[in-house]
């Protein structure tokens, strides 16, 4: 499982430090259905309670888990400190989980063909 380092520009507080230097890994199996799980509540309708997901909240629980650590604050992050995080470095942190995940996608893809092409079989 690959992982990348990331430079916050704002980084995160904890205690008197500032930790700017940030690692991520790609997501697994396991993120995915805990993030999935954690958005999820019930919400009551006219009709009873229905279950709704939240895609933001999905999206950063599954971004907080990605996160290996942020200076030497090991993660994953609780959702408070990812709340504390500037705009600008979450967004940073989007972005390489985005470049990391195409990657994973695109690497799966082409497993097992010799030549890259992608196809059914």
């Amino acid at each position: 499982m690959g992982t990348t380092i990331i430079q916050l520009k704002d980084g995160l507080t904890i205690g008197d430090e500032n930790h700017t230097e940030a690692e991520i890994r790609e997501y697994t199996a396991g993120d995915l259905i805990d993030a999935c799980s954690a958005a999820e509540k019930v919400v009551y309708t006219e009709n009873g309670p229905i279950m709704v997901a939240s895609p933001t909240m999905m999206d950063m629980g599954l971004l907080a888990r990605q996160i290996v650590r942020i200076g030497e604050h090991k993660g994953p992050l609780t959702m408070n400190e990812l709340r504390k995080l500037s705009g600008r470095d979450i967004a940073l942190l989007q972005a390489a989980s985005s470049i990391m995940d195409a990657g994973a996608a695109k690497t799966a893809a082409q497993r097992g063909r010799s030549d890259g092409s992608q196809g059914t079989d």
